[in-house]
């Protein structure tokens, strides 16, 4: 049985907890079979008590911990898969927008940037950097070798 309320929080007749002192009694009242308790709870207690005999196997528990775990392994290599794939869209799109509009794009670019050619050089480096960066690592957790 939930010894916590679901009606909005009240202040009074709640021990530190958020327990409802009230409501715990009523539901213990119910549990003893009272019949004076509230029908739901009634309903509960009797429902708990009369719980349908269950024939697990002895390993119930590591079969569904293995069952899971498989699950898990099967939807992140299908995630992993998904995302490769979109990373591909992704960058065939983006150089297909860099071919069709590359020319006009870096020359805007380098009007728009402070420094002009010069800062574009020093931007294209940086990304450069970057990418460099985010290969190794990705080598690193695959755990190959690097450099």
């Amino acid at each position: 049985m939930n010894i916590h309320d679901h009606t909005p929080a009240r202040s009074h007749g709640r021990n530190a907890d958020g327990i409802d002192a009230q409501r715990w009694q009523a539901q213990e009242a119910a549990r003893r079979g009272d019949p004076a308790a509230d029908a739901g709870d009634l309903r509960i207690a009797s429902a708990l008590r009369h719980a349908p005999p269950v024939d697990l196997p002895v390993d119930f528990a590591v079969q569904m911990a293995g069952l899971a775990h498989a699950q898990q392994q099967a939807s992140s290599v299908l995630e992993q898969r998904l995302l490769r794939g979109l990373v591909l869209v992704f960058a065939l799109s983006a150089a297909a927008v860099v071919a069709w509009y590359g020319r006009g794009w870096v020359a805007g670019l380098s009007v728009a940037l402070p420094g002009g050619g010069d800062a574009l050089g020093w931007c294209a480096a940086a990304a450069l950097c970057l990418l460099c960066n985010w290969a190794l690592g990705g080598l690193r957790r695959r755990g190959l070798p690097v450099g």
